[in-house]
């Protein structure tokens, strides 16, 4: 015991002794930049708190966390009778967003009566010339200050402090000046979650010395970095989708401004040095003339401040303006937008290709006196840029503008939860719809396929939104099948494609809103405004009544599927209509959720769930006391109605998973579904037991793949009974896995490519709704000859492996960076379920998948459209039946050689195998939270699969 006792107090000893020493060495070394001169120099107030008295170190010295921000904003907010702050969103982690609008003492006490003027002089076409002098004479001009929404791309944060500050608290006379001309409004921090990450990785890879290597953790970070927000989201790409609640605050306080210039600040490569704007093109043709003069006069001013002290710096190159989701979006109502793309610089400094160390507080500095640099610039020329912001405002509503002739129209239908978070969307960007109460004859009608109508009639209780507003230039942005894109444009990617397979495009050239939610919509070449009313918010329903023998959610609104995974999440049977019903005279869609009073009447207060659960997801609920199917549609109680089973989820992730694609499928479930589920790191399956498991989703990935054990432990649980999902470039592994399963990539399949084409032509006639009595019953006779699918085939020369390996590789170099197109459906497909025949779907370079079995293929890229004059013939590998063209792109760059190779793969295939079941998709199918249409393809299998597509339960 004295022994031991003895050793105990030694050991505790040396642990003192070698944790003092440790101390020691762990003492960090000056942080290289500790020279640099400070970036605040001037005369200050001694009243308003110093960032080194709060922060510990000069600003820029070393990167602030998020919540030494907040604290340091709310402190100066304390302090100062220049600024006002205002939170205006949480993160999903709880941390606040904050503006600040600064500016002289006696605009902040009339700030109520500034903001009212700013909001008349967007709305000018009622005022009078001599009014809108006044008030332009009255009024400041409104600068919106926005940095680091990526959260590892820190400089701009920092330097958001060092502005804070010296506008609040310097005493020299320009700065006063400019603060009674100008409202600066400083968004300090557009991703706290994101920069939390990235600061604790920071802390977590420092060293004793200071690292200058680019490549090293401290500088790179770790998966899955610091970019994104809490869901893995770019918040960048989010300004008009306004997925995410940091958006969604941001955009209605900017749109509340309506600021006159805007500036980002970002960071880049960390060998690079400074870019600003103006872009290069291609630029939306919806940024307004002067908005583009104008960022040529900041960028002049801007380049002159810098070449007062040799930095380095250029502007466009890579940077262009044709994709309207970035913070530029503000351009389209009426901002000058600067973007700010510092080289990235870690806390210790970068060592240059030329030999020098770039500190972080150089890097901040940068930012900083680039903002003073475009506040000068907008102070300089405030009136006459108020006066073309005005100029444009007035004239989006002229009878002679390009937009008085076009309205959008949403057709009508009955996905009411998809419906409302369109009009969401609409409203926070401040865009005005209406609906129509009687049907409503239109001509000069275009619709997404790109076929045009002299005349048509618009359904009743359709969405349209006239052009004619205010914010024309966004609506049209948003809202047009296809951005244009300058036949100059169109060569330049075209040769730098065939050159070296670069691209000029830096971003998706599809984003129309209509076609990612998955809307049907026309254009229409008229203002459209007589006869329509304002469209009322839609809200949960809940129709009950007497001897109810059934509770029914339409399996055309999405909300079915999130009410069905919360209930059976309670432990609620629930059954789903695998065709159209129709019950006491009302219509029911195929996926139709449905929760009987014989399955769950030994179960207490499921009433009650449901009746909560409806409010908790928007859906409307009806219920019905008539079982009997009207005239053949199904019964209550006939197997159309299926039982289902509770899904237990579970997501692959970690290193080698794309944190983009894991991000929006788990913002998927949480957000649409609510329901419990899981997230496993890959390297650990082979050790996991996955029978806790039904459904396994596996994201997308950026590099790497599965091991061989985790590839084999996956195979024994779907062969068990499990649904497995996977999800865009993960797709390739499965496909080209021995065995695993039958759906093979393009590439892999010409050996057998006539057994494709063969399953291809059973599956379009298998679709067909016309079949003659002359042809079958009334002939008695052997028919002479029949028709084959493959008799044409010497005729229609298909190509041999070798021509199509010739043709692949070709085609593959111009696959689209982004592109809407169109696809076919299985509208008996469960998977299906609340989709259209025809959906968009958002595609890249992604895999293109093959299979044999006419069922697997659930969506198919191409919509066949009636042509009585066309032959039948061969696209690529494919056959196009007689009488038929075979339409795909919607919108978007998409080159005829890639719309070849693309035609008649498939998106989405599902295969049974063993007991389970494999469900791939070719592409991500929640991209961005935006692709409304494929994200219902992927809830219907996470919550449906385990019920319709598996055989056998797994043991749990």
């Amino acid at each position: 015991m004295k022994l031991f006792l003895k050793g105990l107090l030694l050991t505790g000893l040396l642990g003192i002794t070698l944790m003092s020493q440790a101390t020691v060495l762990m003492k960090p070394n000056p942080v290289p930049g500790a020279e640099y001169p400070p970036l605040l120099q001037g005369d200050y107030l001694d009243n308003i708190t110093t960032p080194e008295d709060f922060l510990g170190f000069d600003v820029g010295q070393k990167t602030a966390t998020p919540a030494q921000i907040n604290a340091l904003v709310k402190r100066w907010a304390t302090e100062s009778d220049r600024v006002k702050l205002v939170e205006y969103a949480q993160s999903y982690e709880g941390r606040a967003l904050h503006y600040l609008v600064i500016s002289s003492s006696e605009n902040i006490q009339t700030l109520d009566t500034i903001k009212s003027n700013i909001s008349t002089l967007s709305q000018p076409a009622k005022l009078s010339d001599n009014k809108i002098e006044q008030l332009l004479t009255d009024t400041p001009a409104t600068a919106w200050m926005a940095y680091s929404i990526h959260g590892n791309e820190s400089s701009g944060a920092d330097s958001a402090l060092a502005l804070i500050y010296h506008l609040l608290a310097s005493k020299d006379a320009d700065n006063k000046k400019m603060l009674d001309e100008l409202l600066v409004i400083v968004d300090p921090m557009m991703n706290p979650d994101g920069r939390a990450r990235f600061t604790k990785q920071l802390q977590q890879n420092r060293s004793t010395a200071p690292n200058f290597d680019v490549q090293s953790l401290l500088h790179s970070g770790v998966w899955p970095f610091g970019r994104t927000n809490h869901y893995h989201f770019d918040l960048n790409r989010d300004f008009y989708y306004a997925v995410n609640p940091e958006s969604r605050g941001r955009i209605k306080a900017i749109n509340d401004w309506n600021p006159l210039l805007m500036i980002d600040g970002h960071e880049m490569g960390a060998l690079d040095n400074f870019l600003f704007g103006p872009p290069r093109e291609p630029i939306n043709e919806h940024i307004a003339d002067s908005i583009n003069r104008w960022s040529k006069v900041f960028a002049q001013d801007q380049a002159s401040a810098f070449d007062k002290k040799s930095w380095p710096y250029y502007t466009g190159e890579w940077f262009e303006n044709l994709y309207p989701g970035y913070s530029n979006y503000a351009e389209y109502r009426g901002s000058i937008h600067i973007l700010y793309e510092q080289a990235r610089t870690a806390e210790d400094g970068v060592r240059l290709r030329n030999g020098t160390i770039r500190s972080y507080k150089k890097s901040v500095h940068h930012q900083f006196y680039s903002a003073l640099a475009n506040l000068d610039t907008l102070q300089k020329n405030r009136k006459a840029i108020f006066s073309d912001y005005i100029k444009n405002r007035k004239s989006h509503i002229d009878r002679n503008s390009k937009y008085a002739d076009q309205s959008f129209v949403v057709l009508a239908n009955n996905n009411r939860s998809r419906v409302q978070q369109f009009l969401d969307l609409m409203d926070i960007q401040g865009i005005k719809y209406y609906r129509n109460e009687q049907p409503l004859k239109v001509r000069d009608v275009t619709d997404q396929l790109g076929q045009v109508s002299k005349n048509k009639t618009v359904p009743v209780n359709s969405i349209i939104i006239p052009n004619r507003q205010y914010n024309a230039p966004l609506i049209a942005a948003i809202l047009e099948f296809d951005a244009n894109i300058k036949d100059s444009v169109l060569l330049e990617e075209r040769q730098k494609t065939l050159r070296d397979g670069s691209s000029v495009m830096y971003d998706s050239t599809a984003w129309n809103l209509t076609m990612m939610y998955g809307l049907s919509a026309w254009q229409v070449g008229q203002h459209l405004s007589g006869g329509l009313a304002e469209h009322q918010a839609l809200k949960s329903q809940f129709n009950d009544m007497e001897n109810a023998i059934a509770y029914l959610i339409d399996g055309a609104d999405d909300a079915s599927v999130s009410v069905a995974a919360r209930l059976l999440e309670q432990d609620i049977n629930v059954r789903v209509l695998d065709k159209p019903g129709l019950y006491n005279k009302i219509d029911f869609a195929r996926g139709t959720v449905a929760i009987t009073q014989a399955d769950n009447s030994h179960k207490s207060g499921w009433l009650e769930t449901l009746k909560r659960v409806a409010e908790e997801t928007g859906a409307e609920v009806q219920a019905i006391n008539q079982g009997l199917g009207d005239g053949d549609l199904p019964d209550i109680g006939s197997e159309h109605f299926q039982l289902l089973r509770r899904p237990q989820i579970a997501m692959l992730t970690q290193n080698g998973i794309s944190p983009y694609d894991y991000g929006h499928i788990w913002h998927l479930i949480d957000t649409q579904l609510g329901v419990r589920h899981s997230h496993l790191a890959q390297e650990m399956i082979s050790n996991a037991d996955l029978r806790a498991y039904n459904v396994l989703v596996v994201p997308g990935r950026w590099y790497g793949e599965l091991s061989k054990g985790t590839l084999k432990a996956v195979e024994n649980w779907v062969n068990n009974g499990g649904t497995l999902i996977v999800t865009g470039s993960s797709v390739t592994q499965f496909a080209k896995a021995k065995d695993f399963i039958q759906t093979k990539l393009l590439d892999d399949s010409f050996e057998n490519i006539q057994e494709y084409n063969l399953a291809l032509t059973r599956q379009w006639l298998s679709e067909q709704e016309k079949i003659s009595n002359d042809n079958v019953l009334d002939s008695h006779k052997v028919a002479d000859s029949i028709w084959y699918p493959w008799q044409n085939s010497k005729e229609l020369k298909p190509m041999d492996k070798k021509q199509l390996t010739q043709w692949s590789q070709w085609t593959e170099a111009f696959m689209p960076s982004g592109a809407l197109l169109a696809t076919r459906t299985d509208q008996k497909h469960w998977l299906t379920y609340g989709v259209d025949r025809i959906l968009p779907v958002l595609t890249d370079n992604a895999p293109l998948l093959m299979t044999k079995s006419v069922t697997g293929a659930v969506v198919r890229y191409g919509v066949h459209v009636d042509n009585d004059d066309a032959k039948e013939r061969m696209i690529g590998w494919s056959t196009v039946p007689k009488g038929n063209d075979l339409s795909l792109r919607m919108s978007g760059l998409l080159w005829p050689e890639a719309a070849q190779r693309i035609a008649n793969a498939a998106y989405l295939t599902r295969e049974r195998k063993g007991n389970g079941q494999v469900i791939l998709f070719a592409n991500s199918p929640n991209f961005r939270g935006a692709t409304k249409g494929t994200a219902r393809l992927l809830l219907n299998a996470m919550i449906y699969g385990p019920g319709l597509g598996s055989r056998a339960p797994l043991q749990l």
